[in-house]
């Protein structure tokens, strides 16, 4: 593998283990392995870099290779080394796109008559293979009834629902699944921390949303990133990449801005909302990444007025902030928001403020306009109905976080609790005895304060905490890390650790695990579960506390 590969291929899983977000069939793959119960065609169906192609190479190593106990393909071998470097024989690679006619689908077939040349298995991959012909997919379904002895063909495809019905039962079929940000993130953790590279931790959550639980996208923008402003600086040490230069790069609005929009809006307030628009164009900014960054966050006043409280970071600012203005608003003018501003066309004119302007005036009217004053029209002349609400005419100011948005462009200064995590984190960031760096796991924390001699880490997600326990399984990194606590600090504190939706009780000791005894887990985590709370609810109670973490 050289080192001038681009990330996603540099990177690409070589065993099941090390495929991201699909257990549900790397593990059935395996089991079929092992068990010597290998179909001779499957269907890989989902959505563009979510790893269907890497399988399809791992199965073929498995298939051909040596094994382990559990099915994995031994990395180092002759045959998944052939394959990794693309020089095995016995597996053929086929673009449907490009290889979709019946003369293409014949040739195929009569090469599957040969037996293989050094495997066991002589593997088909046939990649976007919705791509065929009619004609083409009636050939292949010949060579599916009828399949040579050791032929194993894997059928990938983005989109399952174009292939004929006979083909597609004719194959084992395997959906995988778009990942979630947290699996996105936590393979960038890995790839950053092998290269090298410098970020704040909000770059990693721009980055996957902006790929949409695609991975190989996720790992191309953090290469475009890293080229543009992560190279070595003048004292040779990477630069770290900010979430300015990030959002510039993926044309993301900058958030204070798209919330102080997203707010006006919410609060109906016509004038501050233009004011944003018309302050934003005079300084030169990009109207459709404040137009992109305010419909994100409107989407998120919506799933919260819904409910739906997992679609954000909890405990961020944020988050805070949008939930605050989406209390006072009606789910129905959230909703008309999101709508007008949807009809805005800032392709055709995305440096006239013109578009955003009238989706915003449209936006700030009431929706139910029409039909209150329909039934006002029946009352005494004395009430004086207005044919629009008052509310979209008077400028009114959000009530929650109001000094928060008189200046947007102005980054606020960091807090002394901010800059003392900063130095711990700075001089962990090389700490890196097992598999993980330290410095880089503690940017993904809430920033701790010290209190009554203990020091409380709030991590992002399980992923990323299980991870720092494993690097704290290596004494030298734990001791790395409480000298550079001690040293900052100025005095010796205990680690304690906290899990995504742990409540925060750091004085109670029965509740929080230390970097020693991570392993037991306290009675208010096992009624977090609800199988849990459902027993206890008639009448059960627990009896064993600790539980091993699997």
């Amino acid at each position: 593998m050289t080192d001038n590969q681009v990330f996603y291929r540099k990177w690409r899983p070589t065993r099941f283990e090390e495929v991201a977000g699909q257990d549900h069939i790397t593990k059935t793959l395996k089991r079929a392995v092992v068990s010597d119960r290998v179909a001779h065609a499957y269907l890989f169906n989902g959505p563009r870099g979510v790893g269907k192609t890497s399988t399809a190479r791992i199965l073929a190593k498995a298939l051909n290779s040596e094994i382990t106990e559990e099915g994995e393909p031994v990395v180092d071998s002759d045959v998944s080394i052939a394959i990794d470097e693309g020089r095995y024989m016995d597996l053929i690679e086929i673009d449907a796109a490009s290889n979709r006619r019946i003369d293409d689908i014949r040739e195929l077939q009569k090469k599957t008559e040969f037996r293989p040349v050094s495997g066991k298995y002589k593997v088909y991959i046939i990649d976007e293979v919705h791509m065929l012909t009619t004609e083409a997919f009636n050939a292949l379904l010949k060579t599916l009834e009828e399949p040579p002895p050791n032929i194993v063909m894997i059928l990938a495809t983005t989109d399952a629902h174009r292939l004929p019905a006979t083909v597609v039962s004719r194959c084992q079929r395997f959906d995988f699944k778009r990942l979630s940000n947290e699996d996105v993130i936590n393979r960038l953790i890995e790839v950053c921390d092998a290269e090298e590279i410098e970020t704040e931790p909000a770059v990693l959550e721009m980055i996957a949303r902006s790929a949409w639980g695609s991975l190989r996208d996720a790992e191309n923008l953090l290469e475009q990133l890293f080229v543009s402003y992560g190279q070595s600086g003048e004292n040779g040490e990477p630069s770290e990449i900010t979430e300015s230069q990030a959002r510039e790069l993926l044309g993301l609005g900058d958030t204070a801005i798209s919330t102080e929009l997203a707010t006006a809006l919410l609060a109906k307030d016509a004038a501050q909302a233009l004011t944003v628009i018309n302050r934003e164009a005079q300084r030169g900014a990009d109207l459709r990444a404040l137009h992109s960054g305010t419909v994100d966050a409107l989407r998120v006043a919506l799933l919260l007025k819904a409910g739906v409280e997992d679609s954000i970071s909890e405990g961020s600012e944020f988050a805070t902030t949008m939930s605050a203005a989406a209390r006072p608003a009606k789910l129905n003018q959230i909703l008309h928001i999101l709508t007008s501003l949807g009809k805005a066309d800032m392709k055709v004119s995305s440096s006239s403020p013109l578009p955003l302007e009238l989706a915003v005036l449209q936006a700030t009217t009431n929706p139910a306009t029409n039909n209150v004053d329909s039934r006002r029209n029946t009352e005494p002349a004395a009430n004086q109905p207005q044919p629009v609400n008052p509310q979209a005419q008077v400028s009114v100011k959000p009530t929650i976080g109001d000094s928060e948005f008189e200046k947007p462009t102005q980054r606020r200064d960091r807090t002394p609790a901010e800059e003392k995590w900063d130095k711990v984190i700075q001089k962990t960031r090389r700490t890196k005895n097992r598999r993980f760096a330290v410095g880089p796991l503690l940017r993904n924390i809430q920033v701790p304060e010290p209190v009554e001699g203990k020091i409380s880490l709030r991590f992002k997600s399980n992923a990323l905490k299980n991870n720092f326990m494993e690097e704290m399984d290596d004494k030298r990194s734990k001791d790395a890390l409480k000298a550079a606590i001690t040293d900052t600090y100025g005095t010796e504190l205990e680690l304690v650790i906290i899990s995504p939706r742990e409540v925060d009780k750091t004085n109670n000791t029965n509740t929080n695990s230390t970097i020693d005894s991570e392993n037991e887990r306290s009675v208010s985590q096992e009624r977090e579960s609800a199988m849990v709370r459902a027993a206890m609810a008639v009448g059960g109670t627990i009896i064993n506390e600790n539980q091993e973490e699997s």
